[in-house]
């Protein structure tokens, strides 16, 4: 049994609207947040593990909870089951991926708080993510995107279950006295559109587009790209999942080699594939994959929001 994506959050503030949960928001208008503050040059934030998501404790106001680092998210949402009490500053009109209508509204909160980093007048969308704890046994109270971030150069030490958020220099770099890890393997620039990180890729010598998403629980390929791919491919499994209305979607997990991001070459990549169309639509363009767990749990991996660089570190245990 292998895992498929736990839950869908994708944002196309360019296009008016945004994703989240299979959720989609209409008229979404993207007001800049204040600008994050912290007496801090790197802060070390302890990682829980719920399955393949990465968890980390922050606060709203007097809350304190468990919330999931998501780069397929925007910004800041909000577990509806812990915060429907908020003030209601826009109601969303929103409709599932299945037609069914959604309970789902944008707030404002005072205080956010990563540990010394601190948010003010922060915007977040509020909807229904008793999905990801039902299926984690965890408690969560909400989503942590991309724009969260913008200002930093975070580090994934998924060995050691540590989250690393610097600040960075004039040039937008780590300074050299803050650099935690050294032995990079690779690097790879990546552009940002509507929030969303997009890392060029070839998978056996064909050029393809990968959005990176800290919470996919397994690496995605659309099955239309995959036509062609499939013969170099070895079939792992075949399944099928309950899809729209009721009906049966065919999914495939398979094992390839000759990945290639960056200056990178990977082999032995695992991946699923399936029907992407629907997530491109919530990007409001195509894409051919994603880059999930599969991908980035095979070393320490920093994103450079500013410079807009992804990097990967071998893992040293001494």
């Amino acid at each position: 049994m292998f895992a498929f994506l736990t839950f869908c959050c994708l944002g196309a503030a360019g296009s008016g609207k945004t994703t989240i949960n299979g959720i989609t928001f209409k008229n979404v208008q993207p007001n800049p947040d204040p600008s994050p503050t912290g007496d801090f040059k790197t802060l070390v934030i302890p990682i829980k593990r719920a399955g393949n998501l990465i968890v980390i404790e922050a606060q709203i106001d007097t809350l304190e909870g468990n919330f999931v680092l998501d780069t397929g998210a925007p910004y800041l949402v909000l577990n509806e089951t812990y915060f429907r009490d908020l003030p209601h500053v826009a109601e969303q009109e929103s409709a599932g991926i299945n037609g069914v209508a959604g309970s789902s509204f944008t707030t404002y909160i005072r205080n956010f708080n990563i540990l010394d980093l601190h948010y003010p007048r922060l915007r977040a969308d509020v909807t229904d993510l008793s999905s990801i704890e039902n299926s984690k046994g965890i408690k969560i109270l909400g989503l942590l995107g991309t724009r969260l971030f913008s200002d930093f150069a975070i580090t994934i030490d998924l060995f050691r279950n540590t989250l690393y958020i610097q600040k960075l220099d004039e040039n937008g770099n780590i300074p050299p006295a803050e650099k935690v890890f050294h032995d990079r393997f690779m690097v790879s620039p990546f552009r940002i559109l509507n929030d969303v990180i997009l890392m060029k890729g070839t998978v056996n010598d064909n050029s393809l587009w990968f959005a990176f998403d800290s919470a996919a629980e397994t690496s995605l390929l659309d099955y239309r790209r995959s036509k062609k791919l499939m013969p170099d491919m070895e079939v792992v499994s075949r399944s099928k999942i309950m899809g729209i209305g009721g009906t049966s979607i065919e999914v495939i997990y398979t094992r390839f080699d000759n990945l290639v991001v960056g200056d990178r070459k990977y082999m032995k990549n695992r991946i699923l594939i399936t029907n992407l169309e629907k997530m491109g639509n919530a990007y409001g363009y195509t894409i051919d994959g994603v880059l999930g767990y599969d991908f980035f749990v095979r070393g320490i991996f920093t994103i450079n929001f500013v410079k807009k660089e992804f990097e990967m570190y071998i893992y040293n245990n001494q």
